[in-house]
């Protein structure tokens, strides 16, 4: 988590002012890592696999809402952007997605692809 965190500060420092958010900057970094999880070269080059328990879901409109809609939630904020995603709500979205991938049996990375899907 706090290399993660650390990663966000900086890909947001290095993002032109008018398009800097954390919000963008996290889910940017979380489709990377995923997308380097998928891809067979790079998990098996850096066993990647070991690290798919800690990797966060990407968070967009689709996964929001979805997590906003699950047994789990408790009093998850209303989802409204990307742009507009901070840590502390980033943090609180992710805590649900931990709670929804224990009971679906799979690593939080991976369920956007099973919101997308619906």
């Amino acid at each position: 988590g706090r290399w993660l965190d650390l990663q966000t500060r900086q890909l947001t420092a290095g993002m032109p002012a008018r398009c800097r958010s954390w919000g963008r900057a996290r889910k940017a970094l979380n489709i990377f890592l995923r997308n380097a999880l998928y891809n067979r070269y790079l998990s098996n080059g850096y066993s990647l696999s070991a690290v798919e328990q800690y990797l966060e879901v990407p968070l967009d409109s689709y996964v929001g809402n979805a997590l906003g809609a699950e047994p789990e939630e408790s009093d998850l904020p209303k989802w409204s952007s990307v742009n507009g995603l901070t840590a502390q709500m980033s943090g609180e979205f992710q805590a649900v997605a931990c709670r929804v991938a224990v009971r679906k049996r799979i690593a939080p990375v991976h369920l956007d692809l099973y919101y997308f899907r619906k």
